[in-house]
């Protein structure tokens, strides 16, 4: 893997900072039920998922980002996989909100 630059590290910690506040609206959105279908428990699940690894990948990002140029730095999967995790949920929860209909007694 390449190193990943300055410059292209503060674009992830945005990147991290806007998705953390996704899921974290996400997930305050949500109601868990105890009868609840298992979707909604799949898209609850995936938007703790999506929270906890922005905020891993956005922790190392933020930690790489302050240590000296010349000492070796985090390994870039410490931001790559905890990214990847992250962008995948964020595509998932995105693709729920295309087709998610409202329940009938939300029609009111």
């Amino acid at each position: 893997m390449r190193e990943i630059p300055g410059n292209e590290m503060v674009d992830l910690v945005a990147l991290f900072a806007v998705l953390l506040i996704f899921f974290s609206i996400d997930i305050r959105g949500r109601t868990p039920d105890v009868d609840d279908k298992w979707h909604d428990k799949l898209f609850e699940w995936t938007s703790r998922i999506g929270g906890i690894t922005t905020a891993v990948g956005v922790t190392s990002a933020w930690v790489n980002m302050f240590l000296a140029e010349d000492k070796q730095g985090i390994h870039v999967a410490w931001v790559v996989i905890p990214g990847s995790i992250a962008m995948a949920c964020a595509i998932i929860l995105g693709i729920e909100m295309v087709f998610a209909r409202a329940k009938p007694e939300d029609k009111d």
